[in-house]
């Protein structure tokens, strides 16, 4: 059996870098919504996803709520609210991706 495993090493520093790479959806500004458009695309959604409506339906509800358009103040119409489910889905997929962080450029010295 050799003594080569057995040898004790001292080191009077040890010095590590990295690089880690972070990306991440939210540094930026993630509600371009004013409170009025969030609140239409949440009960759009409840309306859809969970009591399942469709959007005819949906447009002669929210028309007894009193919701109105946001830039026109006309009536919403079905095919508007299919717009803003459509584009509020997808704007929540943006917003909540999760990205994996990455460690490169691993070097060790040794003092």
């Amino acid at each position: 059996m050799t003594d080569w495993f057995k040898k004790e090493v001292s080191y009077d520093s040890i010095i590590m870098t990295f690089t880690i790479c972070i990306k991440t959806s939210t540094l930026t500004k993630t509600s371009h919504y004013t409170g009025y458009q969030q609140k239409l695309f949440y009960e759009i959604k409840r309306l859809k996803d969970i009591e399942g409506y469709g959007y005819k339906r949906i447009s002669y509800i929210l028309y007894e709520k009193g919701y109105r358009s946001i830039r026109t103040d006309s009536i919403l119409r079905y095919n508007y609210i299919y717009s803003i489910y459509k584009k509020g889905k997808i704007r929540e997929k943006r917003i909540s991706r999760e990205f994996i962080p990455i460690i490169k450029d691993i070097m060790i010295y040794v003092n």
